[in-house]
């Protein structure tokens, strides 16, 4: 839910009103409908997806599929978290009560983040909104997951704030956004992310990044295997994003291998 509320703040769209007739709708490229489909699995009400081609200024036959429902308490209920009726691109926040953020934060970039590399072969994650609550939260997450500062600064030319960060901190917030290989997410953006998640400085660059590399051991790893994720890091002396991407690397090991045996070669 938390996930859907925050694709729905930046890519979906609340027409009506929660106490008469409404609608919400999201509309994606066609190469994301998929996440459509989960999506659907998750509302508690009746919903149907369309399709259509159009002409956009970036393509003559562009497709899309679109998400509909109509439920008056869904509705009431996603308003309340933050999903409200009318334009909302400017005033979009997180929801006023608990909920989980690395999935709501996943939401929003899915809507609009950027993650990948740069032509340099830098990692990065982005996040573009032209609200400061959004911002700000971006901001506070990477501060407690990754340890740097970011700044929320509208830009000039149109006003938006576009918060990024590379390197270790972009892995570092890849592997805590994207913490499991089936966490709901698009995707294509779900494919980069682990492989953002994975990166780490070449040997000889290693010191320029403030990074002391320690070797995994077979011990290390059954600690990652049979424990819950806190707990491992805490026994083990390593950050939460390391366990992570560590048993993200274990998971994909498993799966090549098509055995339960483990290498620590990695």
């Amino acid at each position: 839910m938390a996930y859907m509320i925050g694709l729905l703040q930046t890519d979906g769209s609340h027409e009506g009103s929660i106490e008469a007739k409404g609608r919400v709708s999201l509309e994606l490229a066609i190469r994301d409908e998929r996440i459509l489909a989960r999506i659907a699995e998750i509302l508690p009400c009746y919903s149907s997806i369309k399709y259509r081609t159009r002409t956009t200024n970036f393509a003559e036959n562009h497709q899309t599929a679109t998400l509909w429902f109509f439920d008056k308490e869904v509705r009431r209920s996603i308003a309340s978290l933050g999903v409200s009726v009318g334009p909302k691109s400017g005033i979009i926040q997180p929801p006023g009560e608990p909920f989980a953020e690395p999935d709501y934060l996943r939401g929003l970039l899915d809507g609009d983040g950027s993650v990948g590399f740069t032509c340099k072969g830098e990692p990065f994650i982005s996040f573009v909104t032209s609200s400061a609550a959004a911002a700000e939260f971006f901001c506070w997450i990477v501060k407690r997951v990754c340890g740097v500062t970011r700044t929320a600064r509208r830009n000039k030319r149109d006003g938006v704030f576009n918060v990024m960060v590379k390197n270790i901190a972009a892995a570092q917030l890849a592997a805590w956004v994207w913490y499991s290989p089936g966490v709901i997410s698009i995707d294509r953006k779900r494919a980069a992310a682990t492989k953002v998640a994975a990166w780490a400085p070449a040997a000889e660059k290693a010191g320029r990044y403030g990074v002391t590399r320690r070797a995994w051991t077979a011990h290390d790893d059954e600690i990652i295997l049979t424990h819950e994720q806190t707990m491992a890091a805490e026994i083990l002396g390593r950050t939460m994003s390391s366990v992570s991407v560590r048993k993200c690397r274990l998971r994909q090991m498993k799966l090549r291998m098509g055995t339960t045996g483990v290498s620590n070669s990695e």
